[in-house]
């Protein structure tokens, strides 16, 4: 009797435990269900379309950006403009890095407090030549600070997060990282901002043409520079030459006209391995004294005040000689 006893309460025993692995096996499997580690799991190299649209109401744009070849443009508002590679290249790598920490609600309820609803996010769909491979919501930024004791002689960096939604999923999560920050609904972002890139040991020739001032030419012979056939001043002449090397500007005013379709001052950059670069200067208003092209981005146009570009580019050629003594 005893032992019939000790079989039906071991049997029971048994069943509990039995049921314990079952509940938490179904429990993990929904939660497995429910997780998604990666936001985007897909190569980036397939990727051939990107299309970045503003939560409802916002002053962001829509911005289309398709690969053709090797290159990539820039649409939006009915304009297209010529791309920075590496902006977009920065938009894909972040894309691929998010990676879900939590998840932060599991039904729509929450979708406008984390505005990541199809009015309240913004949206990022990426395209395999016609088929959409990936489709997504980005939505509010979280801040938080460090925990524990502050450090007076160290930074102590707080939580940076933002909220996510793939768009067939009800789930939002949250990944590290201030995604809006490299990802924008602003066809600015991804413009190309370079007016002028070189190696400055390939600049052989530079031509200024100004309408106000005497024109000259800086010239490189034998590996030493020459400004009209008088030599310059090795020190100063290597610090405009450096600044030239690379000229970038974010500060893009298309909406601008100019007072006059003539240039007011232009300057012909010419080396080795590179080709000719002209960058103009077009009188403007007061905000941005000059409007700036440059041939290498035909469709751009530039404040020349804004960031001291004009200064930068458009020197007198006492740049180049020492300073007078007086």
């Amino acid at each position: 009797m005893l032992s019939k006893f000790l079989n039906t309460k071991t049997l029971i025993i048994l069943l509990v435990i039995l049921g314990g692995i079952y509940l938490i096996t179904k429990l993990t499997e929904k939660e497995d269900r429910t997780f998604r580690s990666e936001m985007v799991t897909i190569d980036s190299a397939d990727v051939t379309k990107i299309i970045i649209s503003p939560k409802l109401g916002s002053d962001g744009q829509e911005v289309i950006i398709t690969k053709t070849g090797y290159e990539w443009k820039l649409e939006s508002e009915g304009k297209t403009y010529k791309a920075d590679p590496s902006s977009i290249k920065n938009v894909l790598a972040e894309l691929m890095r998010m990676k879900s920490e939590r998840v932060a609600a599991v039904d729509e309820s929450k979708w406008n407090e984390y505005e990541v609803s199809d009015s309240t996010g913004t949206r990022i769909q990426l395209f395999k030549n016609k088929k959409m491979i990936a489709d997504l919501y980005v939505g509010k930024f979280d801040y938080s600070q460090p925990k524990g004791p502050q450090n007076p002689y160290q930074q102590n960096r707080g939580k940076m997060s933002t909220y996510v939604r793939p768009a067939e999923d009800k789930a939002v999560y949250v990944v590290d990282g201030f995604i809006k920050m490299s990802i924008q609904p602003s066809v600015n972002a991804y413009r190309d901002k370079t007016l002028f890139a070189s190696n400055k040991d390939d600049l052989t020739k530079i031509t200024f043409n100004y309408s106000t001032y005497d024109n000259f030419v800086l010239s490189k012979e034998e590996g030493k520079w020459f400004l009209n056939g008088v030599p310059t001043d090795s020190i100063k002449t290597a610090d405009y030459l450096n600044k030239l090397a690379r000229v970038t500007s974010s500060n893009f005013i298309d909406e601008i006209e100019p007072f006059s379709h003539s240039p007011a001052f232009q300057v012909k950059i010419e080396g080795n391995n590179i080709l000719p670069v002209e960058l103009k200067a077009f009188p403007a208003d007061t905000t941005n004294k000059f409007v700036i092209t440059s041939s290498r981005v035909p469709d751009a146009k530039y404040s020349g005040l804004k960031a001291g570009l004009f200064d930068r580019i458009f020197v007198d050629r006492s740049e180049f000689f020492p300073d007078e003594e007086e």
